[in-house]
């Protein structure tokens, strides 16, 4: 069975070993969206059996989002990666937290329409106007421009780069960030509950 986030390849990964392993086609619909598999689907073999066994079979399933996101930065990145559907953060958000990391790994990457900057809608207009995006009256078209810009990046066209500061330092400092949150609501009800059990189970004891 292949679990993981949405839209992170899973399908595409048992394609691709099936087509090894068996050398036949595709068996898992895929596309550039999270939500294209909705169900758990029949074993798929990607191995072919020897002496009468069977071969081995894998089962696709749909993503499993965390129940909990942490931080807005963590939405971002998830939105970013094309975790979450792009209408649940708006486009220009998203690009512009996108141009915040390309500044940071190289400005160059988007040359050809202006010269470094730190204001999105400044770059989105010019993008507009340099492939033609444009609504009614010339008007750049900045939402479209910003779904291009992030379809872009994550097809490998502007830099190969992660969105998380994975060194051994930064990676110590944000488990120590975790531990210090605060819980979610479902997190506090679940604790609130185990409470109210435990002193009743004292209550009881003392009274026995």
């Amino acid at each position: 069975m292949i679990v993981g986030m949405p839209n992170v390849g899973k399908s595409s990964l048992l394609n691709a070993l099936r087509k090894e392993g068996v050398g036949k086609g595709k068996a898992a619909y895929t596309g550039a969206q999270p939500g294209i598999t909705r169900k758990i689907a029949t074993g798929v073999k990607i191995i072919e059996g020897t002496d009468g066994n069977e071969g081995v079979y894998l089962l696709d399933t749909p993503g499993v989002f965390v129940p909990y996101v942490p931080d807005s930065e963590a939405m971002l990145k998830l939105a970013l990666c094309g975790s979450v559907k792009d209408t649940i953060v708006a486009p220009t958000t998203l690009a512009d937290y996108l141009l915040y990391h390309v500044n940071k790994v190289e400005p160059g990457l988007y040359s050809e329409y202006l010269p470094p900057t730190n204001d999105i809608m400044l770059l989105l207009e010019a993008i507009a106007r340099k492939t033609g995006r444009l609504q009614k009256g010339g008007t750049p078209d900045t939402e479209a421009v910003a779904l291009w810009m992030i379809q872009r990046w994550r097809n490998g066209h502007w830099g190969r780069f992660v969105l998380d500061n994975v060194t051994e330092d930064a990676l110590e400092m944000k488990k120590s960030e975790e531990r210090g949150l605060a819980p979610s609501m479902n997190q506090a009800r679940k604790a609130d509950k185990e409470a109210r059990r435990m002193k009743s189970k004292q209550r009881n004891i003392a009274s026995g």
